[in-house]
């Protein structure tokens, strides 16, 4: 595991196991929210290659704590899929998300904070439903414990992929994660004559 700059981002590669199902061709990393796999120096290996603005977007539009859990919803989707688009609408899994956090970002109100029925949260857990990830605890709901339930409340990394080793990596970067997001969340502002809504 490694933090290299691939196309001018700075990337997290990861090493996996290659399984039987894996038959993504190499790839290069683009722009946005984009993982692909690259060609991997070990045999039987694949790196799954973030780049940290990915990680940035997928906290701020998922509503994800930490670097680690983006990493594993990121992973995640790699290795699941996202649904089609609506045929109907064109909308795919992002838009809620994409539309709930420019709301909140562009409005004056500030959202309320994980309540289950405000926009931004319903936003968010759409998308995560679509996606295949935990809808976000309530902040109004006390979370049962682990014994209690066997509905998971976080993203758990894929087998092979150490956490200790990743949260180091990701601590060493911190301030290119906050500046991406920072990045991110401009990129979301309006402007209304000139002036922008925060």
């Amino acid at each position: 595991m490694q933090i290299t700059t691939i196309n001018g981002q700075p990337t997290l590669l990861i090493d996996r196991t290659l399984t039987t199902a894996d038959a993504a061709p190499p790839a290069e990393v683009t722009d946005g929210m984009a993982t692909i796999t690259t060609t991997p120096p070990t045999p039987d290996m694949r790196h799954d290659a973030i780049p940290l603005a990915a990680i940035a977007s997928w906290r701020t539009l998922l509503g994800i704590d930490s670097d680690e859990e983006a990493v594993a919803a990121i992973l995640h989707v790699r290795d699941n899929g996202e649904p089609a688009p609506d045929p109907e609408t064109g909308e795919n899994a992002w838009t809620s998300a994409y539309n709930a956090i420019e709301n909140a970002i562009n409005t004056i109100t500030a959202p309320d904070d994980n309540t289950p029925d405000d926009p931004l949260t319903a936003g968010r857990n759409k998308t995560r439903g679509l996606l295949g990830l935990p809808p976000l605890p309530s902040a109004a709901t006390t979370i049962a414990s682990a014994d209690e339930t066997d509905t998971p409340t976080t993203i758990a990394l894929p087998e092979g992929v150490e956490s200790t080793e990743l949260s180091n990596l990701l601590a060493a970067h911190a301030d290119d994660i906050v500046s991406a997001t920072d990045r991110f969340i401009e990129s979301l502002t309006h402007s209304d004559n000139g002036k922008e809504h925060v």
